[in-house]
C-alpha cells in the first residue's frame, strides 16, 4: 500500500492521509518542480549507465511536458510506471490526482447528480465511497491522432461537507481502431485498475 504522507512527504495541505494500492512497479510522484528535477536526475545517470545519453534530450521534453500538463490540469499527484516496473506493467496509462470544490463552499451534489444523469456515473463495484464513470475522446501525439479512454474516480474529501472531492483521472492512449472496453488486453488493464481503487482508504492521519 502506498501512502500520500510516505509518497509525498506530508501530503497536500487539507487533504486527509489515505492509502493505495499501486499496481506492481507503479509510483505515486507530486507534481512539483523538485521531482520534475529529481525524475530528470535519474534517468541520466541511468542513460549513461546503458550508454544511452542522446535518448535524454527527447526524454527530458517528455518528462517536462507531462508534469506541465498535470500542474496545468491542477492535479498536484500522478500515478504512473515507475523505473523499476516489470515490463508487464508497463502500459499507456497514466493518473492524476486532483481537487475538486465547489464555489464559495457549496456542495458538489449538483455536479455529482449530473455526473449519474449525463455521464453514466455509477458506484465503483464494492465501493462505497468512489463514483466512476468513463469517457472518450481524442488526442494528438507527434502529429498522430490516438484515442484517450478517461476512467474517472471521485470521493469527497472526510469533513468536507460534500463541498470537497478528490477526483482520480486514469487516461488510456490507445490506436483509434482499438476500444479498451472491448479489447481483452486493455480491458484487463481497466479492471485491474478499479480492483487496486477499491483498496483506497482514508486512514484520517
Amino acid at each position: 500500500m502506498s501512502s500520500l504522507r510516505d509518497q509525498l512527504g506530508g501530503g497536500r495541505q487539507g487533504i486527509p492521509e489515505f492509502r493505495l494500492s499501486l499496481p506492481t512497479g507503479w509510483t505515486m510522484y507530486d507534481t512539483s518542480g523538485a521531482t520534475e528535477r529529481a525524475l530528470l536526475d535519474r534517468a541520466k545517470v541511468r542513460l549513461r549507465e546503458v550508454h544511452k545519453p542522446e535518448a535524454y534530450a527527447a526524454l527530458e521534453s517528455h518528462v517536462t511536458a507531462a508534469l506541465a500538463a498535470a500542474r496545468k490540469q491542477g492535479a498536484f499527484v500522478m500515478i504512473m510506471a515507475g523505473e523499476d516496473a516489470p515490463r508487464w506493467s508497463t502500459v499507456p496509462i497514466s493518473v492524476l490526482g486532483t481537487i475538486t470544490e465547489g464555489a464559495s463552499g457549496v456542495s458538489l451534489d449538483a455536479m455529482v447528480a449530473d455526473a449519474v444523469e449525463r455521464r453514466g456515473a455509477r458506484a465503483l463495484d464494492g465501493s462505497r465511497q468512489f463514483l466512476r464513470w468513463t469517457d472518450r475522446r481524442s488526442v494528438e501525439i507527434s502529429g498522430e491522432t490516438a484515442g484517450a479512454y478517461t476512467v474517472v474516480y471521485l470521493t469527497p474529501v472526510p469533513g468536507s461537507g460534500r463541498t470537497k472531492a478528490l477526483q482520480f483521472t486514469a487516461t488510456l492512449v490507445h490506436p483509434n481502431e482499438i476500444d479498451p472496453a472491448e479489447d481483452p488486453y486493455m480491458k484487463s488493464w481497466l479492471d485491474l485498475l478499479d480492483g487496486h481503487f477499491l483498496t483506497f482508504a482514508w486512514t484520517g492521519r
